[in-house]
C-alpha cells in the first residue's frame, strides 16, 4: 500500500520515536516507512545484542530457547535462577524483534538507527541522539510512545511503582523537549491513554501520567504554533502492553480492543490529514465495563459543584446591567457534559424540555450547586435518557431550582441531514447588514467572548438569518463550562438572533427561558463559520417562540432548536437595547 507523500511525512523527515523498536511503536514506524520512506531514531531501554549466544542459533520458540539456555548454562557449570534464565531468553527475543524492525524499515526504503537508553535520563540520551542526528539529519517529528505499567489498587502502590509509571511518560517528554530543536519540529504526537481521560481501577498512576501528557499537549500547542501537536488517548490495543491474561479480562468484560492495523492506520491518518483544532483525541473504547457506571436506573447520581466568577472569566462578557449571568447555553452544556462524563462512550444527541427556572447570577465568593442525574427507561441498546436538575440551597435552607432538562445519549449518531434550501437565503447578500455594530449600539449586551454574529438579516417578517463565527477561545477562558459535547459560546451567539428580532419588532429585549427540543448532529468547533436561520412560530409582547436551523456552507446540519422560547421584558430595556447605551 502506498500513499502520496504529505507535508509532514516525506523521505527527508527524521522521526524520533520513544518506546523502542518493539511492539506498537515498532509497527507504527514500519507503517510510516511504507508511507513515506522516512528516517527514524528509535529510542528504547532494551539493549541490542551485537551477536546472539551460541545456544540461541537456529532456535525459534521461547520454550526451546529456555531449554537450550538451561542446557548451555549447565554445561558451563553455571548456576542460574529461573528469573536469570528468563532474562537471558527475553534478551534474545527482544534483540530479534528490534533487528526485525530495523530490517523492515530498511526494506521499505527508510533508514533507522536504534538507541538503547533510558528516556527519563536526558543527560545520557542527549549525546546519543545528537550523534544520530549528525548521521540522519535534524529531527522533524516526534512520537513519544514510551510507557510502563504497575497495575494495582492505590493502597497497594509504592513510590517505586509511581516513579516507574509516571517518570517514563512525564520525564520522558521532558527529555524529548530538551534533546530536539522545537523550531524544527513539524509534529509532536504523544501516546496517551483513555485511562487518563476516563480513569481506570488499579491505574491511578498511569491515569496521572497520561493526563499530564494531555495537558502538556495543550500547552505545547500554544508555544509551538507551527508544529502539529496531538495527544492520542488510545483505548486498549490487541498488542503491546495488553498481555494474553489482560486480553482475556477485556473479552470477559466485552471491551473491544484496537486491532494493530487499525490503530496504526489511525496514526498515519492523523499525520496525513488536516490538522485538528484541538490537541487531544480519544481513539477506541473506555477500559471499564458498562455495568461499572455509577448512574443506572433507580440509582441517581448527584454531582456537587462550586462556581466562582474568578474561575469563569467569560461571564464578565455576559453581564445584564452590572451582574455577570451564566448563559443558558452554558447551563445546557453543563447538563449534557455531566451525562457524557457519567457514560463514557456515549454521545449527546437530543435534549428535551430544557428550562431556565432561576438563572445563575455570579456574586462574590463561591456558590454551591447540586446536579442530579436520574436515568429514565431507555429503549434499545443505542439510547440512554436522563432527567437532569440543577439546584442550590439558600441561606434559609430552601431548595432553589435553576435548570432542568432531559438528555438523550446514543452510541451511534444520527446521519447528518442536508438543507440546501437554506443556502439560497444565506447568499442573498443584499438583505444583510453588518452584525458587529449591534454589539456597540446596545442591541446585544454581549462582550467579546460571545460576539459571534458577523452578518444579520430579517429576510421576511418571521425569519432571521445570521452568519456566526467565533475564533478559538483559550481553554482557561472557558472555565468550568468548556466546549466539549457542545459549544455553548457559539450556541449563545446563534440564540442572539431572537434577541435581535424582538428588539426590531417589539423594541424590547428577549431572553431564552425554555427549549422544547434540541437535536444535535455534530458540535460546532471554534473557527467554523455557520449559517443560522431563526423562524418565528408565535409571538406577542410577552413571549416569543421559534425554531433555529444551523448549517455549514454546504447546507450540512449542525443542529436544530425546536420550540425555543424567550421572555420579552420591557423592564430590561434599561440594560439591553439601543436606548440603554
Amino acid at each position: 500500500m502506498t500513499e502520496k507523500n504529505n507535508a509532514l511525512l516525506n523521505g527527508e523527515s527524521v522521526l524520533l520515536i520513544t518506546g523502542g523498536a518493539k511492539g506498537i511503536t515498532a509497527q507504527c514506524a514500519i507503517r510510516l516507512a511504507e508511507a513515506a520512506a522516512c528516517k527514524f531514531i528509535l529510542l528504547g531501554r532494551s539493549p541490542l545484542q551485537a551477536e546472539e549466544p551460541a545456544w540461541a542459533w537456529g532456535v525459534e520458540s521461547q520454550e526451546d530457547l529456555q531449554k537450550k539456555a538451561a542446557a548451555a548454562f549447565l554445561e558451563k557449570g553455571e548456576k542460574v535462577t529461573p528469573k536469570e534464565l528468563q532474562r537471558a531468553v527475553k534478551q534474545v527475543l527482544s534483540s530479534r524483534e528490534i533487528s526485525a524492525t530495523l530490517k523492515a524499515i530498511t526494506e521499505l526504503g527508510g533508514q533507522a538507527r536504534y538507541i538503547s537508553a533510558d528516556v527519563t535520563d536526558a543527560k545520557s540520551c542527549a549525546p546519543l541522539i545528537e550523534a544520530a542526528e549528525q548521521e540522519l539529519g535534524a529531527i522533524t517529528g516526534v512520537i513519544h510512545g514510551a510507557g510502563n505499567l504497575a497495575d494495582k489498587l492505590i493502597e497497594k502502590k509504592t513510590e517505586q511503582d509511581y516513579d516507574l509509571v509516571v517518570n517514563t511518560k512525564v520525564k520522558g517528554l521532558a527529555t524529548v523537549m530538551q534533546v530536539v530543536d522545537p523550531a524544527k519540529l513539524e509534529f509532536l504526537v504523544l501516546f496517551s491513554s483513555v485511562a487518563g481521560f476516563f480513569g481506570n481501577a488499579g491505574q491511578a498512576d498511569y491515569a496521572v501520567a497520561n493526563e499530564v501528557l494531555n495537558q502538556s499537549a495543550r500547552l505545547l500547542k500554544k508555544s509551538l504554533p507551527n508544529c502539529r501537536v496531538l495527544a492520542i488517548n488510545w483505548g486498549p490495543w490487541d498488542s503491546g502492553m495488553v498481555s494474553p491474561q489482560l486480553k482475556k479480562v477485556f473479552e470477559e468484560r466485552h471491551i473491544p480492543l484496537i486491532q494493530t492495523d487499525e490503530g496504526v492506520e489511525t496514526l498515519v491518518a492523523e499525520l496525513s490529514g488536516t490538522a485538528r483544532s484541538i490537541p487531544q483525541v480519544v481513539v477506541g473504547s473506555p477500559i471499564f465495563a458498562e455495568n461499572e457506571i455509577a448512574v443506572v436506573k433507580d440509582n441517581p447520581m448527584v454531582i456537587q459543584r462550586r462556581i466562582t466568577l474568578a474561575e469563569n472569566p467569560f461571564a464578565l462578557d455576559h453581564c445584564i446591567g452590572p451582574n455577570p449571568v451564566l448563559p443558558a447555553t452554558c447551563a445546557s452544556a453543563w447538563l449534557i457534559n455531566a451525562c457524557e462524563a457519567a457514560n463514557p462512550g456515549w454521545k449527546f444527541q437530543r435534549m428535551e424540555d430544557f428550562k431556565v427556572l432561576k438563572g445563575i447570577t455570579f456574586g462574590e465568593g463561591e456558590q454551591a450547586y447540586d446536579l442530579k442525574l436520574d436515568q429514565l427507561a431507555s429503549s434499545g441498546d443505542n439510547l440512554r435518557s436522563f432527567e437532569v436538575v440543577v439546584t442550590s440551597t439558600n441561606e434559609k435552607g430552601r431548595t432553589l431550582f435553576h435548570y432542568s432538562g432531559q438528555v438523550d445519549l446514543v452510541k451511534t449518531p444520527l446521519e447528518t441531514p442536508n438543507h440546501p434550501e437554506i443556502l439560497a437565503l444565506a447568499h442573498n447578500e443584499k438583505t444583510f447588514r453588518d452584525g458587529q455594530p449591534s454589539y456597540a449600539d446596545g442591541t446585544f449586551f454581549h462582550g467579546p467572548a460571545f460576539q459571534g454574529i458577523q452578518k444579520v438579516a430579517i429576510v421576511d417578517e418571521l425569519k432571521v438569518v445570521t452568519r456566526v463565527f467565533l475564533p478559538e477561545m483559550p481553554r482557561m477562558a472557558q472555565g468550568q463550562f468548556p466546549a466539549d459535547a457542545t459549544n455553548p459560546y457559539i450556541n449563545d451567539a446563534i440564540v442572539q438572533s431572537m434577541l435581535f428580532w424582538s428588539q426590531e419588532v417589539y423594541d424590547a429585549p428577549c431572553l431564552p427561558s425554555r427549549l422544547h427540543e434540541w437535536i444535535q448532529y455534530r458540535s460546532i468547533p471554534f473557527g467554523q463559520a455557520i449559517w443560522a436561520v431563526l423562524t418565528i412560530v408565535s409571538h406577542n409582547d410577552h413571549a416569543i417562540s421559534g425554531d433555529i436551523l444551523v448549517v455549514d456552507d454546504d447546507g450540512n446540519t449542525f443542529f436544530q432548536f425546536k420550540g425555543l422560547e424567550g421572555t420579552v421584558s420591557k423592564q430590561l430595556s434599561r440594560f439591553i437595547g439601543r436606548k440603554a447605551v
